[in-house]
């Protein structure tokens, strides 16, 4: 007698994206694109890329506060692995150094204006700076991954794929000959990703802002100025350069602290250039007097609109929410971000949270780096270091936060000692006295 079948499972059809986000999000893929219609802007927004990218932000900007880019008094500790990073990009400025003697048309040096000459030539003049950075970007992405895997830990070699392309893909298009902000997005899913794997550990913070982010800077600029490079979108970093957005968020958070000129000293000459290898924004100012003609308040109305604000939290919090409403927002530019496993497009968990920085006094990891200085002492190594950091922060979470920028007038001490030390903004001990409690 035959056997009656089995009745047929039904099996469940998955949607097309869910299929193709979970083939892409494999490792071995690296970053892939996730924002194809307006649509996507909302999952971004509640992405684990979008929290980490702000959570990565708002931390540095707290951490850079007061501290200048020279360390010449230590200000900041600059790790190997640091070191080894900055490498990369001492390698990709010496590629475009050597390029500097290629023969561009006859062109002494580009960027420099020159006398009005006839249409032919200078199609054959344009033709000759694209093909040279063209050039320079094949030569990139031929070793870029191979300078990646020599910076990272041998133990941290599965990564160098998804980081290797986020770099790549932070200098610029070469087929569409443009640099903006969205490289720039793709620069900071990079140094993002680097702590969320531990590579840079929180006491890096400041030097992969200060140190190793000025080094990308030099290099966009050089690019930019040697192959001509337009600017990615219709308003650029919507007036304030044509280019940049987070060194000037950053170079506010610079200023927050123990600045050294006021927002309406920011556009006058003597000042910037005086503290334009100091302060991101100080350069940043610099840089755009030396490429464009004419006043601030004609070819960077916002630049030019910040020096009429009566402290620098207060640009600070401007430039915050532009870059979250204006450059966050726009789809043009999201189309082109990568998303891979670090800096994933899957959405984030529901107890993440979304705080703005609080600005006007100094980070914990500031606070103990001035008083080991004070102390005589070596600044500790950073597996030591981050585990004085979380038992600070568990303390500090006791405290008010009126507590830390007010002094306090009464207090009720009963059997205490204490010691207490006074410390100038500029880290310089000026007093110590000792109460003992009755």
């Amino acid at each position: 007698m035959a056997k009656k079948n089995a009745p047929t499972q039904v099996q469940y059809c998955e949607p097309q994206e869910t299929k193709v986000a979970r083939y892409f999000g494999k490792p071995s893929y690296g970053a892939v694109l996730r924002i194809s219609k307006e649509s996507d802007t909302v999952r971004w927004h509640s992405s684990v890329a979008y929290h980490e990218l702000l959570g990565y932000i708002g931390r540095t900007s707290i951490a850079i506060q007061g501290v200048q880019q020279q360390s010449v008094r230590g200000d900041y500790p600059v790790s190997a692995t640091m070191q080894r990073l900055c490498g990369i990009f001492d390698r990709l400025l010496e590629m475009t150094a050597s390029q500097r003697g290629v023969d561009l048309g006859g062109i002494v040096s580009v960027g420099v204006k020159q006398p009005q000459q006839q249409t032919q030539y200078r199609e054959i003049k344009r033709l000759t700076i694209v093909e040279a950075y063209r050039s320079w970007s094949r030569t990139m992405l031929r070793c870029i991954f191979g300078l990646v895997e020599q910076a990272l830990p041998p133990q941290q070699c599965e990564h160098v794929a998804e980081l290797g392309q986020y770099l790549a893909n932070a200098f610029g298009n070469p087929t569409r000959l443009d640099y903006g902000t969205g490289h720039e997005l793709s620069f900071l899913f990079f140094l993002c990703a680097l702590f969320r794997i531990k590579v840079l550990l929180p006491a890096d913070e400041p030097a992969a802002a200060l140190l190793l982010f000025q080094r990308y800077l030099k290099c966009v600029r050089r690019l930019q100025s040697q192959y001509g490079l337009n600017a990615a979108g219709f308003e650029g970093a919507y007036s304030l350069d044509d280019y940049q957005f987070v060194p000037y968020l950053w170079g506010a958070a610079q200023l927050c602290y123990d600045p050294p000129f006021q927002p309406r000293q920011l556009l006058q000459p003597a000042v910037f250039e005086q503290w334009r290898n100091d302060y991101l924004l100080a350069g940043c100012v610099a840089f755009v007097a030396e490429s464009k003609e004419g006043s601030f308040a004609t070819h960077s109305c916002q630049l030019w609109s910040i020096t009429t604000l009566s402290s620098w939290p207060k640009v600070y919090r401007g430039l915050h929410n532009m870059y979250l409403k204006e450059m966050l927002n726009q789809f043009r530019m999201l189309r082109h971000v990568c998303f891979g496993q670090l800096m994933s497009f899957d959405p984030a968990p529901a107890s993440s949270q979304l705080t703005r920085p609080q600005l006007g006094y100094l980070s914990v990891q500031r606070q103990e780096l001035l008083r080991l200085r004070l102390e005589g002492q070596e600044p500790l190594d950073q597996p030591k270091l981050e585990e004085r950091e979380e038992e600070t922060e568990s303390t500090m979470e006791q405290l008010t936060h009126s507590a830390l920028v007010t002094d306090v007038s009464d207090s009720n001490v009963s059997g205490a000692s204490v010691s207490v030390c006074t410390i100038t903004k500029r880290g310089r001990l000026v007093s110590r006295c000792h109460v003992s409690g009755r």
